[in-house]
């Protein structure tokens, strides 16, 4: 994934661990392999996503239905402190606080930063989060 976000222009300053979870929701498919990446930014918080939705393309993600089995997910979570809401991208992501395989790897990251949202840091809304789906560091 390093090379696809950088081909693009973005330079990545770091990554999380790699994670493997169950899929989230009800969505059907094998496992996942989830991370978080930090990357430098440029253009606006819009073109990143475009972006990222191309990369997603790419890869063979076709987008028919809601929660439906995939090949590759990317969500912009936040933007530094911004909060944008609009009918093309909700920043910071509205459900990154419910999901631990989102808060894990963003924990490794940036744990005793504050949502920009919820005003709590994102170690604290880890230990508040009721999300059962287990969470394994992934063993290539």
């Amino acid at each position: 994934m390093d090379a696809q976000i950088e081909q693009l222009g973005y330079r990545v300053l770091r990554r999380s661990s790699l994670y493997d979870t169950d899929p989230w929701g009800g969505v059907e498919g094998g496992q996942f392999i989830n991370a978080v990446y930090e990357v430098e930014r440029r253009n606006t918080p819009e073109q990143l996503m475009r972006d990222l939705l191309n990369i997603e393309s790419d890869l063979g993600r076709r987008r028919v239905k809601l929660m439906e089995a995939r090949t590759c997910d990317l969500d912009l979570l936040l933007w530094g402190d911004a909060v944008i809401d609009s009918p093309t991208l909700k920043v910071p992501h509205p459900r990154m606080s419910d999901r631990k395989f989102v808060l894990i790897p963003l924990c490794e990251l940036i744990s005793d930063c504050v949502h920009p949202v919820m005003k709590l840091p994102f170690a604290q809304l880890l230990l508040a989060c009721n999300d059962p789906t287990p969470v394994r560091a992934h063993k290539p």
